[in-house]
Parts: C-alpha cells; sequence; structure tokens
C-alpha cells in the first residue's frame, strides 16, 4: 500500500498527489515506526512537494490547493524524521539478546529494517535538485541523521562528503549555512574519531592533524574547502569572508586557522596562496567573531599564543602587506620595520599599493586603537613609527597618504615630552602672566 501511495505522491495531477500525500501522513500516524523500511520511498515523494512550483500550472487545481499540498508533506516529512531516534545507532549485526523481552526484541528488529544506503542515496540525489526548500530539508535530514545515528551514517559519509562541499558553491546562503552546520557536526563528531582515511601525500609529511575536540575529517574538510577556492576563485571573492566566519562560529576559531595555514605552507600556486591568505587575514582583523583570537595574538603571552603567531606567520609570508599587518597585530613592531626596509626591492603594483590602502585603513578602525595610543609613548616605540613612516613612504600621495600623514602629525613632540618639569612651570607661567 505504501509503495503504490508513494509512486501516486508523484503525479502530475494535483488531486491525486495530495490524496496520496495525505494517506502517507495518516499511515505514518497509524504505524509508526514500521514504516522505517519505506523511508527511502517517501522521501523520494515529498522531498520534491516541499516547494511551490510556479511552472507547474494545473487548470484543475488553484495556488491555494498547491500550498496544501505543501503543508501536508512538510507535516509528513517532519512526522518521519521524528522516528529516528538515537537508540536507532546500534550495531546493525548484533544478535538479538535471548533474555530481551519479546517484545523489545521485536522493536530492535523493526530498527534494522531502516535502509540507510537507499535513504543516503535519495538524500544526495535531492542535495542537487532546483528548488532551495527541498535543498534545506535534505540538509536538515542529514544533520538530523548524525545527530541521532552517527555511528551508522560514517560508514556511508564518503559517500555524501564530495556533494556537501560542492553544495558549499549554492547561490542560497540559507542553504549554504545548513551545509557548513552538517560538514561541522561531521568533523567534530566523537563517531568519526574511530575512522580514518588516506590523505595526500604532501599533507602527511606537514604537522597537520585533528585538534583534540575534532576527528580526521576536519582535515579532510579543510583540505577540500582550500581546493575548492582554488578552483572556483569567484567563490572565494563572493563567499570566502561568509563561509570562514560561519565555520569559526561553528567550531574552534584557532583550530581552523592553524590548519588552514598548515595546509598553505605546501600551496604550490603562489598567487592563489596570496589570495587566500589577504583573505584569511582581512577576516581576522575584521570579523567579531575572531575577537578572542585576536586578544591571544596580541599579547602572545602563553607559549601557545606564540606557538599560533609562528604557525600563522610561516603562511602569511605569502603575502607581504599581511606579514606586517601581522606583525602590528601582534605588536611585533621591530620585525614589521625591518620587513618594510625590504619592500624597496619588491614589485610595486597597483595590487599592492591597494592592499597598503586598506592596512591604512585598518590602522585608524577600532582594532587598532591600542597601536595608535602607543604613539603617545614616542621614546619606546620608536619602531612603531618608523615602521608607519615607511608605509607613509610606499604610498603615493593619496587619501589613504594624507590619513596616515596627518595620524603621524599627531604624534606628541618628543623634546617638549622630555622637557623639566621646572621648565615647563615657567613657560606656562609666563604665557598666562601674558595674558593679563
Amino acid at each position: 500500500m505504501v509503495n503504490i501511495l508513494t509512486a501516486h505522491s508523484q503525479s502530475s495531477e494535483d488531486l491525486i498527489q495530495l490524496t496520496a500525500v495525505t494517506w502517507l501522513k495518516e499511515f505514518i500516524r497509524l504505524s509508526g515506526r514500521s514504516i522505517l523500511p519505506y523511508t527511502s520511498g517517501i522521501l523520494t515523494a515529498i522531498l520534491p512537494c516541499l516547494a511551490y512550483d510556479d511552472e507547474r500550472k494545473n487548470l484543475l487545481f488553484d495556488a491555494d490547493n498547491k500550498k496544501m499540498i505543501i503543508e501536508v508533506s512538510k507535516t509528513v516529512n517532519n512526522s518521519l524524521m521524528k522516528l529516528i531516534t538515537a537508540e536507532d545507532d546500534s550495531d546493525i549485526n548484533e544478535q538479538p539478546d535471548s533474555s530481551e523481552p519479546a517484545e523489545d526484541s521485536a522493536s530492535r528488529q523493526t530498527v534494522e529494517k531502516l535502509a540507510l544506503p537507499s535513504v543516503i542515496d535519495v538524500l544526495s540525489k535531492h542535495l542537487l535538485h532546483n528548488s532551495t526548500q527541498t535543498r534545506l530539508s535534505v540538509l536538515r535530514w542529514i544533520y538530523h541523521l548524525h545527530m541521532q545515528i552517527p555511528n551508522k551514517m560514517f560508514q556511508h559519509v564518503e559517500e555524501l562528503f564530495p556533494v556537501l562541499i560542492r553544495t558549499l558553491s549554492d547561490p542560497c546562503d540559507e542553504v549554504v549555512l545548513r551545509d557548513l552546520e552538517v560538514l561541522a557536526e561531521i568533523s567534530s563528531s566523537a563517531a568519526g574519531r574511530r575512522h580514518s582515511i588516506q590523505l595526500p601525500e604532501h599533507i602527511k609529511n606537514l604537522s597537520v592533524a585533528p585538534p583534540g575536540s575534532m576527528n580526521i575529517y576536519f582535515i579532510k574538510f579543510m583540505l577540500s574547502l582550500m581546493n575548492l577556492f582554488a578552483t572556483d576563485h569567484q567563490l572565494l571573492d563572493d563567499r570566502g569572508s561568509f563561509i570562514i566566519q560561519q565555520l569559526c562560529l561553528l567550531l574552534n576559531a584557532e583550530d581552523i586557522y592553524r590548519t588552514l595555514a598548515e595546509i598553505l605552507l605546501k600551496e604550490s600556486d603562489l598567487k592563489f596562496a596570496s589570495h587566500i591568505v589577504q583573505t584569511l587575514n582581512t577576516i581576522l582583523l575584521t570579523s567579531k567573531e575572531l575577537f578572542e583570537l585576536r586578544n591571544r595574538l596580541k599579547d602572545l603571552k602563553t607559549e601557545k599564543c606564540c606557538s599560533l603567531f609562528v604557525c600563522l606567520y610561516r603562511s602569511w609570508c605569502y603575502n607581504a602587506v599581511a606579514t606586517v599587518s601581522l606583525c602590528f597585530l601582534t605588536q611585533n613592531y621591530k620585525h614589521a620595520c625591518d620587513l618594510l626596509q625590504k619592500f624597496g626591492d619588491l614589485e610595486v603594483t597597483v595590487e599592492f599599493l591597494t592592499e597598503i590602502d586598506k592596512l591604512v585603513q585598518l590602522i585608524e578602525s577600532p582594532i587598532f586603537t591600542y597601536l595608535r595610543l602607543q604613539l603617545l609613548d614616542v621614546e619606546h616605540n620608536h619602531h612603531l613609527m618608523k615602521s608607519l613612516y615607511g608605509l607613509l613612504m610606499l604610498l603615493p600621495q593619496s587619501d589613504a597618504f594624507r590619513t596616515l600623514l596627518h595620524r603621524l602629525q599627531c604624534i606628541p613632540n618628543l623634546q617638549q615630552m622630555h622637557m623639566p618639569t621646572n621648565e615647563r612651570y615657567k613657560r606656562a607661567h609666563g604665557f598666562l602672566a601674558s595674558c593679563y
């Protein structure tokens, strides 16, 4: 009966389709978990019905009735999803316990009837559906399955992973965000720590290992993301910041930056490496999601923070201006000064000057308030002053040049700051006397 209803749920006649999905809704309500073996078939019928198709016009059915199909389909979808619980994540080869009551044993056998491979196949195909709502529903299904039955899902993760990575290029932000949630769950799931995968040879030679809270799929995710950006530069420009920022919310920001920095060390495309470092650096300096990471780098109080700086520095060297900005962030002003001395040997392009222009704008932003205040202590921050003058000398006489010049003109005179107290008093007294 379920197979018949599933077939008619895909009918081109709206009345037949509505009748079929309504029957399915009642069957699920009455049958409960015994309907799980038919999950893949029901999903095949229901998932395409979750979005209103404007191109499909049927004179026998109006828009209001079409919306009824959508609402009933949503009910069927949600009811079916609730039938799968954490209790289902048992070994499929586990034999029933003879001491177990017959009712519990029958229930366990029913659970084993969930044909997960066919469900995964249906979800993978519908993740490419042209309907946004259908794709979102598929991602909710995958996330739900990973939360409830992670051990079983990891037996099929290799089949899903490439499709999930491609979905990061989806034009809808909501789909990309939901996809990132799924990939983050896969990367951090404890069930994934019992699995191993083959990594590329050039990665094996690096000190890239899953952080304590992650599994090996975190490394694969970061590698796949880097490869995706390398093959689709437009995605990096349009969505790169959005993807990295959301990942820093879902996972640990330091783990993400450390891993990406280690992977970049073996990048052969120097232009792409410079581009991705520029993107990562801008996110690091401007994103509110990385506030804590910036604070750790700013002071370098612990050995772990210093290790993070060294890790980032090695990859940041792909981009000269990003390296200087990292030195400013970490208050390594002498090294920034030394680097700027070397800039005379570099080819000065429009892109290079644009990056310096952006750095000047960042120096004027709230992020570098501490740096500007340090200019008051002229005696102990001459390397900082020299670095800023170095940036000034590199810039043509543009708005950025005038902005930085005006900032440097605000620095107090060193001779006045070291003037003896009695001399300053005499000058002030003389000035006041002249006013009367």
